[in-house]
C-alpha cells in the first residue's frame, strides 16, 4: 500500500494563495510553495498537471475572493455608491490580488467591478432609482465606475488610505454630479 499523502491539494491551495495575497502571482512557483510546506515538489505536481493548473486555480479562487467581496456589499442605499465603495476597500484590503485581477497589461476590461449580468442588474437599479432611461443609467454607472478604479489603483498601489466615510460622499457626488 502507498504511504498516504501528508500534504493535500488544499493545502496546496491554501499556502500558495496565502503567498500570492502577500508577494503576488510572480513569487508562487514550485520551489517556493513547497518550502512554506516543508516538502518537496513532487505533491505539487501530483494534483496539479504543471504550475500554469496551479496559477489557473489561484487566479479562480482570486475571482472568489473579489466576487465575494463585492456582493458583501451593504445592500441598502445606493447600489452603484455601495459597489463603488467596496470594490475600492477590495483593493485596500487585497492589493495583491487587485493588481492581478485588474492592473496588469494586457488585461483591460470595460466594467472591472462585474460580471455582464450582474452589471445590466446594477444598471437596471439604478435607472430605477434615478428614473432614467437604461442607456443613460448605463453610462453613468460606467462613468462613477470608472472614477472608483482610479481611487482603487490608487489604493492598491499604496498611494492612499481611503476608509468608507471618505469613499461614500465622494462617490455619491460623483454620481449626483453625472445625474444633472
Amino acid at each position: 500500500m502507498p504511504p498516504k499523502q501528508r500534504i493535500t491539494r488544499e493545502m496546496i491551495l491554501e499556502r500558495s494563495f496565502a503567498m500570492f495575497c502577500r508577494d503576488g502571482m510572480e513569487a508562487v512557483n514550485a520551489r517556493s510553495v513547497a518550502k512554506a510546506l516543508n516538502c518537496s515538489t513532487q505533491p505539487i505536481f501530483s494534483y496539479f498537471v504543471g504550475m500554469d493548473d496551479l496559477k489557473g486555480a489561484l487566479e479562480q479562487k482570486a475571482k472568489e475572493t473579489f466576487e465575494a467581496a463585492i456582493h458583501a456589499y451593504d445592500k441598502n442605499g445606493e447600489p452603484l455608491v455601495n459597489i463603488c465603495v467596496a470594490y475600492v476597500r477590495f483593493a485596500a484590503e487585497q492589493p495583491k490580488l487587485f493588481a492581478y485581477l485588474f492592473m496588469r497589461p494586457g488585461h483591460e476590461t470595460d466594467y472591472p467591478v462585474l460580471e455582464d449580468d450582474e452589471r445590466n442588474e446594477l444598471i437596471q437599479l439604478e435607472a430605477a432609482a434615478a428614473n432614467l432611461p437604461i442607456d443613460r443609467a448605463g453610462v453613468i454607472a460606467a462613468a462613477v465606475v470608472t472614477y472608483a478604479h482610479g481611487l482603487a489603483c490608487a489604493e492598491a498601489a499604496g498611494r492612499y488610505n481611503f476608509d468608507t466615510q471618505y469613499l461614500v460622499p465622494r462617490i455619491s457626488r460623483i454620481r449626483e454630479a453625472l445625474l444633472k
